[in-house]
C-alpha cells in the first residue's frame, strides 16, 4: 500500500517546493514546519531504517 503512495507523495512534496518558490516562503523551512504538524497528529508512529530501507508511518 505505501509503494503506491510513493508517486503522489513525491508529486505532492514537488508541488509544495513550487508554490513555495512562486510565493517566496523558505523551502526547507516549510517542509520543515509540515513535517511538525504531521509528526504531532496523535497516534503518529515513524520507523525509518536504512539498511535495506525500510519505512512505517501509522496515523491513527
Amino acid at each position: 500500500m505505501a509503494l503506491l503512495l510513493f508517486p503522489v507523495v513525491v508529486l505532492v512534496v514537488l508541488a509544495a517546493i513550487v508554490a513555495c518558490l512562486v510565493f517566496r516562503i523558505g523551502v526547507v523551512r516549510a517542509l520543515g514546519a509540515g513535517w511538525r504538524v504531521i509528526s504531532a497528529l496523535p497516534g503518529a508512529r515513524f520507523d525509518i531504517e536504512h539498511c535495506r530501507t525500510a519505512v512505517l508511518v501509522a496515523i491513527r
